[in-house]
């Protein structure tokens, strides 16, 4: 008998390249470091009355500017894998799902416990639909980031961006447009991290697969149903 029949494993199947994997924890992390920084920016918490002040302020800007442009290569890269990578054939498919109202019917019930999740690619409409916003916050975090950065910083690749991120900046609305732009992309960040942890809990219970450690081995598995393993 095969192991995996013999443990109650229906299939296994590769779904995310280390690469993806990297990128997806890298971050998972860089986030945190910015919702961090970001908020100390906007109100500084440890200010003691002392000139040292500044200094401490300055590195905590620094550190979110690192963070900030490590957020953008990531994004970047993420955006070509998605078309280029290993994992794209999979991604891409989920697509057909996306514009698809049987899809998202099949779906919408089965989280309401009436039949099982359908899927033609890697992610279900709804998830994908998900994932994709969140795709735009990083790119309009990151876009009101690099406009803001060029404000501060006059030299070097500021200096080279300040022209081109001033167009941008007049097509968002202004400088204080950008920086409530900014402010609320970090709230989307902070409103879909528990609920995407909730929801990959609640999808590894629910439908029997690998959701909850597959960003860590890339592998994908499903259970088989109890009925099943009886006959």
């Amino acid at each position: 008998m095969d192991k995996r029949e013999s443990s109650g494993v229906e299939h296994v199947s590769f779904v995310y390249s280390s690469t993806n994997r990297l990128l997806h924890w890298i971050r998972a992390v860089v986030i945190t470091g910015l919702a961090i920084t970001g908020f100390y920016i906007a109100s500084p918490f440890l200010s003691s009355g002392e000139s040292s002040d500044q200094l401490i302020y300055g590195e905590w800007v620094s550190w979110h500017v690192l963070l900030g442009f490590i957020l953008i290569s990531a994004g970047i890269l993420r955006i070509f894998l998605f078309f280029f990578g290993k994992d794209s054939r999979s991604e891409l498919s989920s697509l057909k799902d996306e514009f698809s109202l049987k899809s998202w019917i099949l779906q919408l019930k089965s989280y309401f416990f009436i039949g099982e999740l359908q899927k033609k690619g890697l992610y279900g409409p709804l998830q994908f639909l998900a994932y994709t916003v969140i795709m735009l916050l990083v790119v309009l975090s990151s876009l009101s980031g690099l406009i803001l950065y060029v404000h501060i910083y006059h030299q070097g690749l500021a200096g080279l961006l300040y022209e081109p991120m001033r167009v941008v900046e007049v097509w968002m609305g202004g400088l204080a447009t950008v920086r409530l732009i900014h402010h609320i992309t970090m709230w989307g960040f902070l409103i879909f991290i528990p609920i995407h942890v909730y929801m990959v809990i609640w999808s590894a219970i629910r439908f029997k697969h690998a959701a909850l450690d597959v960003m860590f081995t890339g592998y994908d598995y499903h259970l088989k149903k109890r009925g099943d393993e009886e006959r």
